[in-house]
């Protein structure tokens, strides 16, 4: 006799690709770390339609930060762990959205607008990808013009070693951390982010 006891053994993985919107260079190819218990709570809310203080759980921006790594004197780089653990989350140093005469603690925050669901037919899984991109002059026309930065600890610069998911709510359901890149006035970026979530498997 059959049960009603199906386990779907729901997962998620993520990948990330930033490349130069022009020369379609790779800076980046990487998987990330998530946080499964955000991630949890933001498919069974949003499954069930329900907000929390009037925000949904839906991903909504994409966060970037500087405190990712540590560089010594030599250049060797040395990578912190993802904080993907417990519901807080976050970045370890959030990039300043603005600098210079115009600067504020307001974190760098860009609001992911694109977004295409693949659906793998006959596949237990749907990849979701969200894209952003970081155009000239962004995020402030005050920021360098050239990527030549010497200090990458310095948020001025406007390099970041960090990225994650956030949902309306505020949560932080992914984090990757990575090797510096610098985002000057003359290049454009683009992020690509990717999320395959499985059922069944």
């Amino acid at each position: 006799m059959k049960t009603l006891n199906d386990k779907s053994h729901l997962g998620v993985e993520g990948h990330v690709v930033i490349r130069d919107a022009d020369s379609q260079e790779v800076l980046l190819n990487k998987y990330n770390a998530i946080n499964f218990e955000n991630f949890a709570l933001a498919v069974a809310n949003s499954m069930a339609n329900q907000t929390t203080n009037s925000n949904n759980h839906f991903i909504a921006k994409l966060a970037f930060g500087f405190g990712g790594t540590t560089i010594d004197a030599n250049g060797n780089v040395t990578y912190k762990d993802p904080k993907v653990s417990g519901s807080l989350g976050g970045l370890y140093s959030p990039s300043p959205a603005t600098i210079g005469a115009n600067a504020t603690t307001t974190p760098l925050q860009v609001s992911v607008t694109e977004f295409t669901v693949n659906n793998a037919k006959n596949q237990p899984y749907t990849d979701l990808e969200c894209k952003v991109v970081l155009d000239y002059n962004q995020p402030d026309a005050s920021g360098p013009a050239l990527d030549n930065a010497s200090d990458f600890d310095d948020a001025d610069s406007f390099v970041f070693d960090e990225i994650a998911l956030i949902t309306d709510n505020g949560d932080f359901l992914t984090h990757l951390i990575f090797h510096p890149i610098q985002k000057s006035n003359n290049r454009k970026l683009e992020v690509l982010y990717t999320l395959r979530i499985r059922a069944g498997v």
